[in-house]
């Protein structure tokens, strides 16, 4: 006998599947026609086992027994179905950090605390008396030397005495020192030592505390409030 040969060809947008790999990724409406189709195979298949026909051979039962168990393997499996990652929920974005000019108000705000310099400064001192204006400025003065002294390292850019004779020759650092009176146009210059002038080494600016969006700099002088009972 001649062994008849079945060829299946499972309907996918009006083309035949060749890759059997493609099973995997049939859409929900092809279930039913899956399930149909593998129920089919199995029929015949059974039909062919207990009415036997010349026509078939064992090999030929076989295969479509078992491409009928596989279509409907395929049919009766759940989908594959793509799990989409929740984003996670955003969180509080942090405060902004501080400009860089908050630390300038920053140390201003000490010279107000130790040296009333703000107070100072404001005031209208025009009707002052002298005496009154000695006072102050030793509060000042106190307070401003404190302040100095704990965040800066000061000390004399020149070593010579004030009134000693100078001589400044071509290539002398022009921007540590200011040149007085009648200048020539070129160096050397020679002259005399009017202030040594002043030199920072180090500097430790204070911490920036309690900005705000509203408020991007720091307060030079609280609010000072009475409270009456």
């Amino acid at each position: 006998m001649r062994a008849t040969r079945f060829v299946i060809a499972i309907p996918w947008g009006g083309n035949a599947i060749a890759n059997p790999a493609g099973f995997s990724h049939y859409p929900a409406p092809m279930k039913p026609t899956l399930i149909g189709s593998g129920i089919l195979l199995l029929g015949l298949n059974a039909a062919a086992v207990y009415f036997p026909n010349s026509t078939l051979t064992l090999a030929a039962q076989t295969a479509s027994a078992a491409l009928g168990m596989v279509m409907l393997f395929l049919g009766i499996r759940p989908e594959r179905r793509k799990v989409v990652a929740t984003p996670p929920a955003p969180s509080t974005p942090p405060p902004p950090p501080p400009r860089p000019e908050a630390e300038i108000v920053a140390f201003l705000a000490l010279l107000q605390e130790h040296a009333r310099l703000v107070d100072f400064a404001k005031e209208d001192i025009t009707a002052a008396p002298d005496a009154q204006l000695g006072a102050a400025a030793r509060i000042v003065h106190t307070g401003c030397r404190k302040v100095l002294d704990e965040y800066f390292d000061i000390a004399p850019l020149r070593g010579e005495a004030e009134g000693s004779a100078l001589t400044l020759e071509a290539g002398f650092d022009a921007p540590a020192h200011r040149l007085l009176g009648s200048v020539p146009p070129h160096a050397p210059y020679k002259g005399k030592l009017v202030h040594p002038g002043w030199l920072a080494r180090s500097v430790k600016l204070p911490r920036v505390t309690g900005t705000t969006e509203a408020r991007p700099w720091p307060v030079l002088a609280p609010a000072e409030v009475e409270i009456s009972s």
